[in-house]
């Protein structure tokens, strides 16, 4: 599947107070679970950075290992806490997979991120980017 051929909606609002809110979705019609959707997003993380971002030990590292680019908490219910890294200004908000039988969505809401101004636009166009990604990747797989 190419990435022309998905349709994908992007909204990505920044708060008066600084956080973030990102949400992404695809019209797929599939049933995916949550643990699988989460797999497949770390995947791409990792193929959109060349391996020198992946996901290990709870955070996003460079190269697996140190230092954490963002730390987050256990997965409960396709969604986990972000709890801080060096992408981020201050603990707080999530990230969440979800997949319900017509929409696959990922959704960033209330993170704080550390840069601001032109460098939060390519981190937003680097998250949209994997968002993309991820979106085509389950159409691919499961789909």
């Amino acid at each position: 599947m190419s990435l022309a051929s998905l349709r994908v909606d992007t909204v990505s609002v920044m708060r008066e107070d600084g956080t973030v809110d990102m949400l992404q979705r695809a019209r797929l019609g599939i049933v995916v679970d949550a643990v699988r959707l989460e797999q497949l997003y770390w995947g791409e993380v990792a193929r959109a950075t060349f391996g020198l971002a992946r996901f290990s030990g709870n955070a996003i590292r460079v190269a697996g290992g140190w230092p954490a680019l963002l730390r987050f908490g256990p997965t409960v219910d396709g969604r986990r806490e972000i709890r801080g890294g060096w992408f981020a200004r201050r603990p707080g908000g999530t990230i969440a997979w979800r997949c319900d039988g017509e929409y696959l969505s990922v959704a960033v809401e209330g993170f704080a991120p550390l840069v601001r101004g032109q460098l939060w636009r390519l981190e937003t166009m680097f998250h949209e980017r994997v968002g993309r990604l991820f979106l085509a990747r389950v159409k691919l797989e499961v789909g």
